[in-house]
């Protein structure tokens, strides 16, 4: 019934836009035989009947990355095409070896969801579904506090605002008491008060547009809607994190895993997941007592006398160790930055934690502006510290260490951010949910030595397929540094490069070898693009 509808009012859309179209060119060409003079602008412009639900932005509000396309010479990668799985029907480009998210929902563990289940249960809590729906659309908008430097700016830009909405009798008579050489008791007292007024209201209307940041209250029962909320979307997130280095880097075998800022214990479940045999210690810090005791007894399957967990060799601590006490195989620091509102709190921590490294150092946050930020933040910390020394390399997402091509689209930062689907609840509306992330993940010393490392990697949306013309569209992040929109053509290219092109997704590197002759090439050699030399939109 929905659809006859929809197209009934449709229709009647259709037929109120022609009436109007009619009667304004019947009344312009009344008018205009009547002798009167009408203006230059089109008046046909308000019979568009706009939508009243979906706004349009500008144009310019809309970053716009190149359109290019891969030129004849580029290939898939033969190393890649070494990789991939052959059958008796032909190659499953499916399980490219460029393929590191997973295309299926992310399973949780049996004993996982049973010891959250009995937690949930015994908790006797009848809002925990909305409570936690509530800490969950909170904690993804969460923001750090404003710098001084930008409150200053924002109070002056209030100032001019205030100070002319002023009525002209005001801005007269202060003009008035200013001029004049010196003034009385009574005309220093109204001008005082004009000035108190004045920063009175600039004060409130800062008040109103400024983000007021508040630590979070790490309690009993913050704990237990944090575990609702947030115990699967971390556990997926870190899962896809650390599955792209056992994909890439098969023959590394953790030792020894910190986790800073561990939470719930999301991180532990999400190695012990990977590496269940190798990982001798999971070393967790949180300063935060409920949550290392909700971490605990969800380890212990929801009951708390019992003495042994079913992770064994985790260890909870409120502080780092020492540097005596030697280095972990991975350090994890997931969704831990934006507790931390000092810039200088934050890089400090880093600096500590990347001393405690001993491979690899994984940083997660949220997918939004101020968690792409972060990330960035750290970033660029750590790269000046591999000015000094060579140890420093980053192992994904970015294929290329020069600066973010994000950060040159717009003038605000458009995040890098990925999307992972997780499960939700039995009974809830949704059977899953789209969590989306930033992360990067450093590699202490050189990198293994794989073709991986030089694979440019699709970021923002999945690929565009144009099936009757037989070429893929994608976004990539190219190892030179460079971000475009590249058109990829089975006849042009190959059908192996395609085939694995159409079967890749947000997130996934793509198996092509970039030479520089072939870049340089990018924008000249367009075929099937509609718009060569020029851009697309980000939506």
């Amino acid at each position: 019934m929905a659809a006859p509808m929809k197209q009934f009012m449709r229709e009647r859309i259709l037929r109120r836009r022609k009436c109007l179209t009619h009667i304004r060119r019947t009344l312009h060409t009344t008018l205009s035989a009547d002798g009167f003079q009408l203006p230059e602008e089109d008046h046909f412009k308000e019979t568009h009947i706009r939508n009243p639900f979906k706004e349009r932005k500008s144009v310019s509000e809309k970053p716009i990355i190149p359109h290019r396309s891969f030129p004849s010479s580029v290939k898939a990668d033969p190393v890649g095409m070494e990789r991939v799985p052959k059958t008796d029907s032909g190659h499953q480009f499916k399980k490219h070896p460029g393929c590191m998210k997973s295309k299926k929902l992310i399973e949780i563990p049996k004993i996982l969801e049973n010891s959250l289940n009995v937690i949930f249960k015994d908790s006797g809590c009848n809002t925990l579904e909305s409570d936690g729906l509530k800490l969950y659309n909170y904690l993804k908008a969460r923001k750090l506090p404003e710098s001084r430097t930008s409150l200053i700016s924002k109070a002056r830009q209030l100032e001019s605002q205030v100070t002319s909405n002023l009525s002209k009798e005001q801005k007269t008579k202060i003009e008035e008491l200013l001029a004049q050489p010196e003034l009385t008791a009574e005309e220093e007292k109204e001008l005082k008060n004009t000035e108190e007024d004045i920063l009175h209201k600039i004060k409130m209307n800062l008040h109103k547009i400024t983000y007021h940041y508040e630590p979070l209250p790490y309690d009993e029962d913050f704990a237990l809607r944090y575990s609702y909320s947030r115990m699967i979307p971390n556990y997926c997130v870190l899962t896809t994190c650390l599955s792209e280095i056992k994909k890439r880097d098969p023959a590394f075998e953790p030792e020894s895993v910190m986790n800073m800022g561990s939470g719930i214990g999301s991180a532990v479940w999400a190695t012990h997941s990977l590496w269940p045999d190798t990982v001798r210690q999971y070393y967790c810090v949180d300063d935060a007592p409920e949550m290392n005791k909700m971490a605990m007894q969800i380890l212990k399957e929801g009951n708390v006398n019992r003495l042994n967990m079913v992770i064994p060799n985790v260890y909870f601590r409120d502080k780092l160790p020492s540097q005596r006490s030697g280095q972990f195989s991975i350090v994890i620091c997931a969704y831990t930055l934006m507790d931390f509102p000092h810039r200088k709190s934050r890089l400090q921590l880093i600096s500590e934690l990347w001393d405690r490294t001993k491979d690899y150092f994984v940083l997660v946050d949220v997918g939004t502006r101020c968690g792409f930020e972060l990330i960035q933040e750290v970033r660029h910390r750590l790269l000046k510290i591999s000015e000094q020394t060579d140890q420093v390399n980053i192992f994904a997402p970015c294929p290329n260490i020069p600066r973010c091509p994000m950060l040159n689209l717009s003038e605000k930062p458009v995040p890098c951010n990925f999307e992972v689907q997780c499960p939700q609840w039995k009974g809830q509306s949704q059977d899953r949910i789209a969590e989306r992330y930033s992360y990067i993940i450093f590699k202490k010393g050189e990198l293994a030595s794989d073709a991986t490392n030089n694979w440019p990697r699709i970021v923002f949306k999945d690929v565009i397929q144009k099936r009757p013309k037989d070429y893929a569209i994608c976004t990539l992040c190219c190892p030179d540094g460079s971000l475009g929109r590249y058109d990829i053509s089975k006849r042009r290219n190959g059908r192996e490069l395609y085939r694995m092109a159409c079967e890749s997704q947000w997130g996934d590197l793509l198996p092509v070898k970039l030479e520089e002759n072939d870049e340089l090439r990018f924008n000249s050699d367009s075929e099937e693009s509609t718009e060569n030399n020029t851009g697309t939109k980000l939506s």
